[in-house]
């Protein structure tokens, strides 16, 4: 009698087992380590400041990112536009004189349409001074039309978002202004190589290198119509 209970019971905590919360959804990290990290014995200033960080970066990571409803919706040049001018950069349209950004004091801007237009190409993006990341530039897509873009002063701007940047606009970019962008190394060379009618490049203030400069030299070498502009006026 006490064996067959036993059994029982051996067969009840294996049934237990396997509808068990902890064996269906097991914790993604390690429950432990991440407690530990907020132990008061180990919780510095340094720890908080850099977990307040990371959070930071994940909030504007999850805003960047590409929604594919709003390509769909609004097609790709639009979509693109309002990304970009709701994050306080500029527009402009193919055929058209005036910049499109959103004033200071407003929510929204009255002159981007909500629907899609047919026939509306980007033509120019100033994004200067902004806080787009390597991962919002997915919504920079399919853009046929764009000549002129600018990311000057901008502080997420390094050398893997001009090599993402190179492998979605190397066919139709003519002018592309990254001066400023102090974490540009001369790494960030070879994906000029890419555009193949690019005639502007402006690299002002980003590095003052010798190998740097020799570097620019080899590509305007390279591309006998291409101006490179990296002086150093700071």
């Amino acid at each position: 009698e006490i064996q067959k209970h036993s059994q029982e019971q051996k067969r009840y905590f294996e049934k237990e087992k396997k509808l068990s919360v902890f064996q269906v959804f097991p914790p993604k990290r390690n429950t432990y380590l991440e407690l530990h990290k907020y132990n008061p014995m180990t919780l510095t200033g340094e720890r908080i400041t850099e977990w307040r960080d990371t959070r930071i970066r994940e909030s504007e990571i999850l805003k960047q990112r590409y929604i594919k409803e709003r390509h769909l919706i609004l097609g790709s040049d639009l979509a693109t536009a309002h990304f970009v001018v709701y994050r306080n950069g500029k527009v402009k349209f193919k055929g058209r004189d005036t910049w499109i950004e959103i004033e200071p004091d407003d929510d929204e801007c009255s002159e981007l349409p909500n629907k899609f237009v047919r026939n509306l190409y980007l033509e120019a993006i100033d994004a200067s001074n902004t806080e787009i990341r390597y991962e919002g530039l997915e919504n920079f897509i399919n853009l046929k039309q764009l000549k002129w873009l600018s990311f000057n002063n901008c502080i997420h701007v390094d050398d893997w978002f001009v090599d993402r940047l190179s492998g979605e606009l190397k066919d139709t970019l003519e002018c592309l202004d990254l001066s400023n962008c102090h974490n540009l190394t001369k790494n960030c060379i070879s994906c000029f190589y890419r555009f193949k009618n690019l005639k502007i490049l402006l690299l002002q203030n980003v590095v003052k290198d010798r190998e740097f400069e020799f570097s620019c030299m080899l590509l305007e070498d390279a591309f006998p119509n291409l101006l490179i502009d990296n002086r150093i006026t700071m």
